[in-house]
C-alpha cells in the first residue's frame, strides 16, 4: 500500500509542480529546451500514463497470478516514478538557469536500477509443472536457481553506483562504467557457479 501511495504522490507532485510553473509563467531557455508547455508537462504525463498501468495490470491478469508478482511489480514501477522524478526536477533546475551536473544523474538512475532490479528478480520465481515438458522443467529449474546470486552483486553494485556522485566530475563516468562491468562480470560468475554447484550435486 505504501509503495503504490507514494507512487501516486510523485505522479501528483510532478503534475502539480508542472501546473505551477506553467501558471506563474516561469521563464525558461525555450530555444535549448523547447516550449515551456512541453518542458512542464511532458515528464508527468509520461509518468501518468505508465503509472495508470499499475491499477490497469489487476484487472488484465488472474488474481492468484497477480497477487504472487504483485510486489515485484509495483518495485518496477516504483523505481521508473523515482528516476521520471529525478530527470524531471534536473531539467526544469537546468532549464531555469541553476547550474545542474546532469552527469550525476547517470550513477544515480543506473543504481535505481540496479538495486530495484536486485530485489525484484527473486519475486520472480517460475513454477515447475510435471505435465510441462523435460526441457521446459529444467529451464525454469535453472532459472529459479540462478536468479538469486545473480541478484546479490546487483544490490551491492547499485549502492556502489550511487556513491559514484561523490567523485570528482573526470572520475565519476569511468568509475560509473567500471562498476558496472564488474557488477555484471560478478553476477554471471556467481549464477553460473550456483548453476554448476546444483549440477554437480
Amino acid at each position: 500500500m505504501f509503495t503504490k501511495s507514494f507512487i501516486v504522490f510523485l505522479t501528483l507532485a510532478s503534475i502539480g509542480m508542472g501546473l505551477y510553473l506553467y501558471s506563474m509563467d516561469v521563464p525558461i531557455n525555450e530555444v535549448k529546451y523547447g516550449a515551456s508547455e512541453i518542458l512542464f508537462f511532458s515528464i508527468p504525463f509520461t509518468m501518468l500514463l505508465v503509472n495508470i498501468q499499475l491499477f490497469i495490470f489487476p484487472k488484465l491478469f488472474k488474481f492468484d497470478v497477480f497477487t504472487r508478482y504483485k510486489k515485484g511489480i509495483e518495485s518496477i514501477f516504483l523505481s521508473l516514478s523515482i528516476i521520471l522524478a529525478l530527470l524531471y526536477v534536473g531539467l526544469i533546475l537546468a532549464a531555469t538557469g541553476r547550474e545542474v551536473n546532469i552527469l550525476l544523474f547517470i550513477p544515480v538512475c543506473a543504481g535505481i536500477v540496479l538495486i530495484t532490479t536486485a530485489n525484484t528478480l527473486p519475486r520472480f520465481q517460475l513454477e515447475i509443472h510435471q505435465t510441462s515438458s523435460e526441457f521446459t522443467q529444467s529451464t525454469n529449474q535453472a532459472w529459479n536457481i540462478i536468479i538469486r546470486p545473480f541478484s546479490y552483486p546487483l544490490f551491492i553494485g547499485g549502492i556502489a553506483m550511487l556513491l559514484c556522485v561523490f567523485l570528482p566530475d573526470a572520475l565519476m563516468l569511468p568509475g560509473f562504467l567500471a562498476i558496472l562491468l564488474c557488477t555484471l562480470l560478478i553476477s554471471i560468475i556467481y549464477s553460473y557457479r550456483a548453476y554448476q554447484s546444483y549440477v554437480n550435486r
